[in-house]
């Protein structure tokens, strides 16, 4: 196949640093995109195109430590998992870790995939600090976002925007439904802390004696008495033993903590912080780390911290806009660690540095002048979702984003599927073209190219013999106002707009009717509001989502 590419040599393609994995053949492609903020200006600008290229490579050899173009944490950052809080050295694949589904808004349970460690070296680092956050990341690292129109995004490092807000809580979806324990049993392990007495103030006594009374009746449960301005309750040692089972040591155990429902983990939390005044502390910080659990299970954001005891803080917030904040700091620094990188199906996971915590995710071409630059090549193991995990698909990835450049030029949908056919003829890959999402919930390749995959990847304008349907041939002038453009093509595009769902008379006149409908539909489609039907505009009104 004669088609338009860019070898490694002619694009600036540094040498890799090690030897590929071997592909013999492939089920065929996955389109990918690079997220984030896409320059609009590289669509006239071809330079851009390889400048950009060339960046990604940079990011993924020098930030990840790949082999070649194909994004990490530091040491300190911990992730959260049905053991608890655990560093990347103790983490272990099939380890079960909370992630969040960016879609829904809600965290789920899945198991870590794999863990890449790479090794300690020289290499630059993005350094994000502020009241309430810590990360050290490598540059191009993937944040899920909500925008400013409470759209949820995925951005990079460098791409998150003035208003964009990382996540730092999510209530968790995967909770039992049926209760395994009573709601007073639940809130005596809060009071009790797996201890045989405790001593509360006046103001709790209602509440402390309810709960006793509910599961273990009057005397010779439990007795109380006074104790200075305080009451003192005491347990029998049966009800004493069997609170200490649910909390060994004067800490809840993990397991306790998952079979609680949302209700009871949210008593449970609202027990402790009563208990503790508001500002609950421990001595022993396993405590307040199980505190700190049963806290992110619930949906709350939280930090920790060691002011003499252990504080949990939580935090009336559930997202960080770092860019909004004066007292925020983004930061490049050089740094000589090992980075790593868990994958989940998700492509996220809950995160913690220096006691604060928040989502993060985990990351790894067509341009549009119809050119497509060559990255690993044929039967070479693509590695946009970590190593050994690519054997069934190559990876074609459009320039395009999230933001900015987010619309696929009918050029670049040509590249695609030429890099489709010369991986048939030269790497032996299948028929089948599929988007990244297809197998990984992520948002990749984007809604506009994804639609395009989902429609059977047509041919921009029906040729070419690919699968699918697609706008009818742009007629040739622009449909504009003023003055009133008449025709039988205005009637085409009015019709068109009509099925979509839109107020417009199918009259065969573009008036201001007409150009206040298409405004209204670009601005939804986040390209420019000229008002008048281009051939962005026209191909859009059939292929947008």
């Amino acid at each position: 196949m004669a088609f338009d590419l860019i070898k490694r040599g002619d694009w600036g393609a540094r040498a890799p640093r090690g030897d590929y994995t071997q592909l013999e053949s492939t089920k065929g492609t996955k389109v990918h995109y690079t997220g984030g903020r896409v320059n609009p200006a590289i669509v006239d600008d071809h330079d851009g195109c390889a400048a950009l290229v060339r960046s990604i490579q940079n990011s993924h050899m020098d930030g990840n430590g790949w082999i070649d173009i194909g994004y990490c944490v530091d040491e300190e950052t911990e992730i959260l998992t049905q053991r608890g809080w655990t560093s990347y050295r103790e983490l272990q694949v099939g380890d079960i870790a909370l992630t969040l589904d960016h879609e829904l808004g809600v965290s789920r349970w899945q198991p870590v995939l794999e863990v890449c460690v790479f090794p300690a070296r020289r290499r630059e680092m993005v350094r994000m600090q502020g009241p309430g956050h810590s990360s050290r990341t490598t540059p191009q690292h993937r944040w899920p976002v909500e925008g400013p129109r409470r759209e949820r995004l995925w951005v990079t490092t460098e791409t998150i925007g003035h208003r964009d807000r990382i996540l730092l809580a999510a209530p968790c979806a995967d909770l039992p439904a049926e209760a395994k324990w009573s709601d007073a049993f639940v809130e005596l392990v809060a009071w009790f802390g797996g201890r045989p007495s405790v001593t509360v103030r006046p103001a709790h006594v209602t509440r402390v004696r309810a709960a006793l009374s509910a599961l273990l009746g009057r005397a010779p449960g439990w007795h109380e008495s006074p104790a200075g301005d305080l009451v003192e309750f005491q347990l029998s040692d049966d009800a004493g033993r069997r609170l200490l089972e649910a909390a060994p040591g004067g800490v809840p155990g993990l397991g306790f903590l998952l079979a609680l429902t949302r209700a009871q983990l949210a008593l449970l939390v609202d027990t402790f912080m009563v208990a503790g005044d508001g500002r609950p502390a421990w001595k022993d910080r396993a405590a307040a780390e199980a505190f700190m659990f049963a806290a992110l299970l619930a949906g709350h954001s939280a930090a920790i911290r060691h002011t003499g005891s252990w504080e949990v803080v939580l935090e009336g917030r559930h997202h960080l806009a770092p860019r909004e904040r004066d007292d925020f700091q983004i930061v490049r620094e050089e740094y000589h660690g090992e980075i790593w990188c868990p994958r989940t199906e998700n492509q996220s996971w809950l995160a913690r540095r220096d006691g604060t915590v928040y989502f993060t995710g985990n990351t790894y071409v067509a341009c549009p002048h119809r050119k497509v630059f060559e990255g690993r090549g044929p039967h070479h193991l693509p590695a946009a979702n970590g190593a050994g995990l690519n054997s069934g698909h190559y990876a074609v990835l459009g320039l395009v984003g999230n933001a900015g450049l987010v619309v696929p030029p009918d050029t670049m949908l040509h590249a695609i599927l030429d890099a489709a056919g010369h991986l048939r003829e030269l790497g032996n890959a299948g028929k089948e073209i599929k988007g990244h999402r297809d197998g990984y919930n992520t948002d990749c390749p984007g809604e506009r190219l994804y639609a395009w995959v989902k429609r059977g990847a047509p041919r921009p304008g029906g040729g070419g013999g690919e699968p699918g349907t697609s706008a009818p041939p742009f007629p040739g002038r622009l449909l504009r106002y003023p003055p009133v453009t008449r025709g039988d093509d205005v009637r085409t595009w009015q019709q068109q707009m009509r099925r979509r769902g839109w107020t417009v008379d199918v009259d065969g006149a573009y008036g201001p009717e007409a150009r206040d409908v298409c405004r209204r539909f670009q601005r939804e489609q986040h390209i420019d509001d000229d008002g008048t039907v281009g051939p962005l505009t026209w191909r859009l009104t059939w292929e947008a989502p």
